[in-house]
């Protein structure tokens, strides 16, 4: 004979497996399951790095692995929808020109931008101060793609 202490638990396993079985067919029935890469529009870039870039999308990301504590690195490869303008180069060599800015330029052509925040460092506006963060961006003058590279640390 059933008790009521073993319908309770029957219905506990049951819904538990059920739980199990749907989180197992949304990650792997169907679609193929990928990594979402987190988005960084226009704006949020203008604000930490002070140069207006050009609409983009993303035309290959490379999602990195997570270490037990969190910290991980991924790769955005972008298309510019425009040819970024001379003018906005003109406008990140004034700024390395002004120094501490974040910028620097590798060569007369490739230029690259990176910050990093958090663990008393602060943030640029807009972010958050408590977050271990970094940001690079690398463009071409002359070229319609870049690369965002960005994670925690």
């Amino acid at each position: 004979m059933e008790t009521k202490s073993n319908k309770k638990m029957s219905k506990w396993t049951f819904a538990a497996l059920g739980l199990v079985l749907v989180c197992l067919a949304s990650c792997f029935g169907g679609e193929k399951w990928t990594p979402k890469y987190e988005e960084w529009p226009t704006d949020r870039i203008e604000r930490i790095t002070k140069v207006r870039i050009p609409e983009y999308k993303v035309t290959k990301a490379f999602i990195g692995p997570s270490s037990f504590l969190g910290d991980f690195e991924d790769s955005l490869y972008i298309e510019f929808e425009t040819m970024p303008s001379d003018e906005l180069f003109e406008q990140i060599d004034s700024l390395i020109a002004s120094g501490k800015t974040g910028w620097y330029a590798k060569d007369n052509n490739q230029y690259s931008y990176s910050t990093s925040w958090g663990n008393g460092t602060p943030a640029p506006q807009g972010e958050k101060d408590e977050e271990d963060r970094f940001f690079k961006l690398n463009i071409t003058k002359g070229e319609k793609t870049g690369l965002i590279v960005y994670g925690w640390w």
